[in-house]
């Protein structure tokens, strides 16, 4: 992994000069203007009013959610749109260790992409207040872009930062997402493009305008979102590296400090995961992984080192492509690169995982299919 250099003014100037320009906005400003409430998990039907085949409810089920039903800032329902889909998850255990040291509050971040004629919308992130498993937790989406300003003198603007936001990672202010190759405009390589959270700002456009972007007339436009995020550095695979930065989570359970952990999705068994050490400020503290080994499981959508071990979130093969899909499995592999056993079943369309020492231990996960989305968080006990 190597930070890949800036092309002319760097990203940190292009954010200063947007907030010198916008309003900045923090979490409590973006929080406290939400206007999306989750709703209730309720029976796990498929939002059509069917009930699901039996046994997609997920085992362990500590505490759950669905989206909003109302439309979001560029009209889509959050719940079943097919524009939007969710991937990445991570809380402020990740990024601080419990609650938000400001704020007070336990916050759930959802990473999305757009697909089906949103792709060049790239993607956003969710954020969303849990505190005391809220049954309808408000929640805001901010739009990820990069900053762009050519000199000095120039005015400051930024473009979609068009990605598959696999997996997403709570580092203090940092918010870093995983990149397969090819799949983003800024890293074609693939590896990991880092987000600050405190560069946040209000564009001045509003969701009246859903189909503008970028300054026009003396206003900021974001397709009707309210706050872009600016991305700030990238890691990219250094030399000839073909590793798949499929998935990423935060460990703050080794004993040598926290770790990023990037995990690969194939649907064979040899997908790899990989540790990477940080240093105090949140930076990776050097290119070389510090850890390597073998998922020894397919399909792997979301992976967490904890301890000695690894948990995994993993789709189930159909026995034909056209068929409904199947619930999701938790595996554990204790120790990591063991041969991993299945541990809990999760909910149909798995993906990225978090990992959260409350309750007894558990993880927290989310469904990306239309009409079977929830967010959720179950036990990891025997």
């Amino acid at each position: 992994m190597k930070t890949r250099p800036e092309s002319g003014r760097s990203w940190a100037d292009a954010s200063d000069g947007l907030r010198a320009r916008l309003e900045p906005a923090g979490l409590t400003q973006v929080l406290g203007s939400a206007r999306w409430n989750g709703t209730g998990a309720g029976d796990w039907h498929d939002d059509h009013g069917n009930l699901p085949p039996a046994g997609t409810v997920p085992e362990g089920l500590q505490y759950a959610f669905a989206w909003d039903v109302k439309a979001a800032p560029d009209g889509t329902r959050d719940g079943r749109t097919p524009r939007w889909y969710p991937q990445g998850i991570t809380t402020t255990f990740d990024g601080y260790g419990g609650p938000h040291p400001a704020l007070g509050r336990n916050i759930v971040a959802v990473s999305w992409y757009g697909k089906n004629g949103y792709g060049e919308r790239g993607a956003r992130v969710s954020f969303l207040d849990v505190t005391a498993d809220s049954p309808n937790p408000v929640y805001q989406h901010v739009l990820l872009v990069e900053p762009r300003q050519v000199r000095a003198d120039s005015r400051p603007t930024y473009r979609p930062v068009e990605m598959h936001a696999g997996g997403m990672a709570w580092v203090g202010n940092f918010l870093y997402i995983a990149n397969r190759p090819g799949q983003s405009t800024t890293s074609r390589r693939g590896g990991m493009s880092v987000f600050d959270i405190t560069k946040m700002v209000k564009v001045t456009g509003g969701e009246a305008f859903r189909d503008r972007f970028g300054y026009r007339n003396g206003k900021y436009y974001a397709y009707g979102y309210h706050y872009v995020l600016p991305l700030h550095h990238i890691y990219e695979n250094a030399g000839g590296s073909d590793f798949q930065h499929s998935q990423l989570s935060l460990d703050r359970t080794q004993a040598g400090g926290h770790s990023i952990v990037s995990s690969e999705y194939t649907t064979a068994t040899s997908g790899r995961a990989a540790r990477w050490n940080l240093a105090n400020s949140g930076y990776i503290a050097d290119g070389d992984p510090d850890e390597g080994w073998s998922l020894r499981t397919e399909r792997v959508q979301g992976a967490v080192s904890v301890t000695s071990g690894a948990y995994y979130s993993a789709n189930s093969r159909r026995a034909h492509p056209n068929d409904p899909p199947l619930p999701g499995q938790l595996w554990k592999q204790m120790p990591r690169g063991s041969a991993p056993r299945k541990h809990r079943r999760l909910a149909v369309g798995p993906e990225d995982l978090s990992y959260d020492p409350a309750h007894g231990g558990s993880v927290w996960a989310l469904g990306e299919h239309p009409f079977q989305r929830r967010v959720y968080r179950v036990g990891l006990d025997e």
